[in-house]
Order: C-alpha cells, then sequence, then structure tokens
C-alpha cells in the first residue's frame, strides 16, 4: 500500500470510528512478515518526551499481533552519528569532541559506560523494561557499520548521488554541488565525521576533506585524502541511513515524530530517495505530535528547561507507575499533541482518568477507553482492574498521622487487598509522596494542628461545631457522617437558598488545619482520634 492509499485508509476508518491503533493495522498486508522499527540517538539526557515514540510503537506492535499479523520489532541506538550540538559545545570538554561519533566521545562516567553514547542510551534503553516495552532487537550503529552489514546500502547510495542530489533540490528546495556525495567520512586525523566532506567516489574509495569551515558547530583539522567509505569509514547521511535500514531490516512500518515528518521534510526526502534509489516502496507509519512540559516542546539539547520539572526520562520512570507513564503517552490520539505539566493538580486528574478507563476496561475491553487501559499494562495478558483509591483521597491519607493507608484501603473495599491491589497502592502513595514534596498546590497540603489555632469563628460556626460532639464516635462511617453534617448545619441556620453553606465545612477545616479548606470534613473527623476531635469542636465552640 502507498502512503497516499494509507492516508486515504486510515481517514475511512477514522471515519468509522475505528481507534487508531486498530486503523493502523488494517493498513498492513496479511500473510507476510512485517517489521516495526523505532531509534534514538543518543545525543544526551533524554527528556520524557523521548518516551512517546517508543512507547506508540510498543502499541502498535502489540496491537499487529493481536491482529494475527506476523511482525517483528527492531530497535536501533544512531550511536554513529556526530556530536552537533551547541549546547554541549559550552559544557566542560565537550568542545574538542564536536564532530565525532558519540560513540568515540568519552564517557561522562566511565564507571558506568565505556563511552557517551552508551552511558546516555543506557539509562534511556533501561526505562523500556520498566515500562513494559520490549523490541525483539537492539542493534547500534557503530556495529552496523563498522562490521560492513551496511556496505552494500552506501555502495548504492554512493552509485547514485545525482539522484539523491536531485531529490534533495525537487523535494525540499535544498541545493547540493555536483560533487557532493550522500556520507560523511570518520577523518583519518581527528575522528571526526560531522566536518568532512565526501566527493570522487571510484567504487572503492572516496576522496574526502576535514574542513575547518564546514559547519558551525566543530571545527575540522584540514586533512585532505581518500578512505574506503565501507566498514565504518564513512556514514550515510541522515536520509540515506533512514533508507538503509529500511532495505537492511527489511521494515513495513515505522512511525515518527512531526519535527521528521513535516511535508517536505527528512521522512518526504527518505520516502522518495527509497522509491527512485533502492526502487521499493517506502513503510507506511503516522505522524506522532510533540509532547510538551509546561507548554514547551522539550529538547536534548536544552535539559535545564525540564530537568527541574524531573522530566528527564530515567527520573520520570523512577517517580512514576509505569502503567501511568504509558498511559500519559497514549490517552491522546498520536496526531494530537500533549501538554503536560506535573505542577499543580494536573496528576490527581491524570489518575482519575486513568482509573476511568480501567472502569471503562471492565465493562467493555474492546471500546476505546478499554483499549487504552488494556494498551498501557507493562503486561500484554494484564490482570483485570482491582480495588483502586482515588489519589487525592491517598494524598490526604499521608498527611494524617493517624490514617494507615492499607487498613483505611481495607476498611473503604470491606475486604483485604490482594496481591495487585496492595502493589497499586504503593505506587499512588509512593507517587502521592513526591506530588505533595515537589508539585501539589498548596490548598492541596495541610496538617492537623496539635493545638486550637488562632481563628475566628462566628457566633454560626461556633454552635455548628457544638452540635458536632455528641456525632464523633457514634458515627464511624464517613458517608454516613457527611450526611450527619448536611443536617447539623441545618440545624444551626449555615444555609443559603436552602443549602449548606460554606462556612459550615470552613469551621471544621480552620478548628483542625487553621485554613478555611481542605480534605472531604466528613473523612478528615472520622479518621482522627474521637477524643482528640471531640476536645477540639468543644474548644473551637467556646
Amino acid at each position: 500500500m502507498t502512503a497516499d492509499h494509507a492516508s486515504a485508509a486510515r481517514t475511512a476508518e477514522a471515519a468509522r470510528g475505528a481507534f487508531w491503533a486498530d486503523a493502523e493495522a488494517s493498513l498492513l498486508e496479511p500473510g507476510r512478515h512485517h517489521v516495526i522499527r523505532d531509534s534514538k540517538t543518543p545525543s544526551g539526557t533524554v527528556p520524557i518526551s523521548g518516551l512517546r515514540g517508543p512507547i506508540i510503537t510498543d502499541a502498535l506492535y502489540r496491537t499487529f499481533k493481536r491482529h494475527g499479523l506476523a511482525v517483528r520489532y527492531v530497535f536501533t541506538i544512531d550511536d554513529y552519528d556526530p556530536m552537533d550540538s551547541q549546547s554541549m559545545r559550552q559544557q566542560a570538554g565537550m568542545a574538542e569532541h564536536m564532530g565525532r561519533p558519540f560513540c568515540d566521545i568519552p564517557s561522562p562516567d566511565p564507571e558506568v559506560a565505556s563511552d557517551f553514547a552508551r552511558y546516555h542510551a543506557m539509562r534511556y534503553l533501561a526505562t523500556f523494561q520498566q515500562l513494559g516495552v520490549h523490541p525483539e532487537e537492539i542493534h547500534w550503529m557503530r556495529d552496523l557499520y563498522r562490521s560492513g552489514a551496511l556496505d552494500r546500502q552506501i555502495d548504492l547510495a554512493l552509485r547514485n548521488a545525482a539522484a539523491i542530489r536531485e531529490i534533495y533540490e525537487r523535494v525540499a528546495n535544498v541545493k547540493h554541488s555536483e560533487r557532493w556525495l550522500p556520507v560523511g567520512v570518520v577523518c583519518e586525523s581527528c575522528g571526526r565525521l560531522g566536518t568532512t566532506e565526501a566527493y570522487d567516489y571510484d567504487g572503492e574509495t572516496v576522496a574526502y576533506e576535514c574542513r575547518r569551515d564546514f559547519v558551525e558547530w566543530a571545527e575540522g583539522c584540514g586533512r585532505r585524502g581518500r578512505r574506503s567509505p565501507f566498514k565504518g569509514g564513512a556514514k550515510l547521511y541522515w536520509n540515506l541511513q533512514w533508507c538503509a535500514m529500511w532495505d537492511h531490516f527489511g521494515v513495513t512500518y515505522e512511525e515518527g515524530g512531526k519535527d521528521l515528518l513535516t511535508a517536505g521534510g527528512s521522512r518526504d526526502r527518505s520516502n522518495e530517495i527509497y522509491r527512485v534509489v533502492w526502487k521499493k516502496e517506502p513503510p507506511l507509519g503516522l505522524m506522532h505530535e510533540f509532547l510538551n512540559i509546561g507548554g514547551k516542546k522539550m529538547s536534548t539539547s536544552r535539559p535545564e528547561e525540564w530537568r527541574a520539572l524531573g522530566a528527564a526520562a530515567h527520573d520520570f520512570v523512577a517517580i512514576f507507575p509505569p502503567e501511568l507513564v504509558r498511559f500519559l503517552m497514549l490517552r491522546t490520539h498520536p496526531s494530537r499533541h500533549i501538554d503536560f505539566d506535573p505542577t499543580g493538580d494536573s496528576i490527581p486528574k491524570l489518575v482519575d482518568e486513568y482509573d476511568r478507563c480501567a472502569d471503562a476496561y471492565l465493562a467493555s475491553p474492546e471500546g476505546d477507553l478499554g483499549k487504552v487501559w488494556w494498551l498501557s499494562q507493562t503486561s500484554e495478558d494484564p490482570e483485570r482492574p482491582g480495588f483502586r483509591m482515588r489519589f487525592s483521597i491517598v494524598a490526604d491519607w499521608l498527611q494524617i498521622p493517624s490514617v494507615e493507608p492499607f487498613a483505611e484501603a481495607e476498611a473503604r473495599k470491606g475486604a483485604p487487598l490482594d496481591a495487585p491491589e496492595r502493589s497499586d497502592l504503593e505506587r499512588r502513595i509512593a507517587l502521592a509522596r513526591e506530588w505533595l514534596a515537589r508539585w501539589a498546590p498548596e490548598e492541596a497540603k495541610f496538617s492537623v494542628r496539635p493545638e486550637l489555632p488562632p481563628v475566628t469563628l462566628s457566633e454560626a460556626q461556633r454552635r455548628y461545631l457544638a452540635e458536632l460532639v455528641p456525632l464523633v464516635g457514634a458515627t464511624r462511617e464517613p458517608e454516613a457522617m457527611q450526611q450527619e453534617l448536611y443536617e447539623a448545619a441545618k440545624r444551626v441556620g449555615l444555609t443559603v437558598d436552602g443549602k449548606v453553606s460554606r462556612d459550615a465545612f470552613a469551621a471544621i477545616y480552620l478548628a483542625f488545619l487553621g485554613k478555611p479548606s481542605g480534605p472531604k470534613a466528613a473523612w478528615l473527623i472520622t479518621t482522627l482520634a474521637p477524643e482528640f476531635v471531640r476536645t477540639r469542636l468543644e474548644e473551637a465552640a467556646k
């Protein structure tokens, strides 16, 4: 199926209400072996936005298999790319390495990894295991180039350099000189490949010059010479490498980010090169939008903008439950951007949405929300959703020393928590602690004062608190207590237009917390020691 036919079919599937991953599965030809691919350049610490592609690809991989398609998931680490980040150039000791392959740059910590690329790639790949992302194969570009596995593709590209130059100009309005070749040669003197200009391929070697002024972000050494472009002597430029990967692995499906799939961009160039030079139809694949943090697009080259929010991929996965990370990436259609900010009430809302999808899965596993929940799990065959405590309630529990969350949850359930339910609650408790410490708004934070706070209450509010004293201990169920609180407010006249006034509950919060808002009032009263509650109410009512 061509890209144009796929676009039309995708639109038709959307029109009939097909779930997006199912719509993509319908585009692939049954009865043949398919390969789905993704990749990452280890140019530095990866932000959480770098997880959206692998998680979407994994969701598609699972869906394709569920549709009975024979499919293999391949992931490549583009560690033979040259260091070209201006921000990295400003870091101590990095200027001398600009233009060299990432795999040839020293590791930030030699005890952790042998080189720069492995240091960052291994931290990134470690998140895959936690998130349930399991490519069947992981390949390092240094190995593919240096082993000679891509020599045939390099030779094909060099022999068709004129056609490739024409495609660059026609598709992307990029004009190269008549001697330009689509490879960066590894300079035999300084080891840089980002500063070399290759020309004059004779079938065995290419001429090259390591130019001092070839790029703005690195300075070549000036060497001129000839060398073989094979077995790691050169690297295909990005658009050509993309084609080489498709050909080498037999890729039939590859989704990608918006920055690569815009009209006239990298994917369009690669698609046309693949058709003209390789004489094959390029893989199908949808485009995913950016994930922004606080309205800003994250970039590996500008980590200072997102590190403060704990938005490095490996940090984020260490803090957030893995199914919630997957849910964040999958709850929104790939074609729409995600704007996430962990500050404020975004995290409680995210967990509430996740629970809504869990409930939808129980009601209808094949519905769209049910499929989102299923694809958010780290296992392809997950346990059915069990008893869950609302995140905001868990956060409230953590702020009252007398509350033991597991005992309280079992009281709410009316039965012991099973192992998956305990594990779920453990993860929610850990996340709630982080949220309260780092991101929660002030109105969500509270502490029960050991003594009566210095607050001023109206006469009606004092009468209201006195009315509550006999209820303490007699009514232990939160829902029953909540109804009693309403009735008491009506008895003392704390109503507005027949409804209970906010002043009633504000009196409780002021007496215990010293602020006019807090958790559910009935829950607060029933979870504290009865004698403590009665004494405090009596003191405040005077």
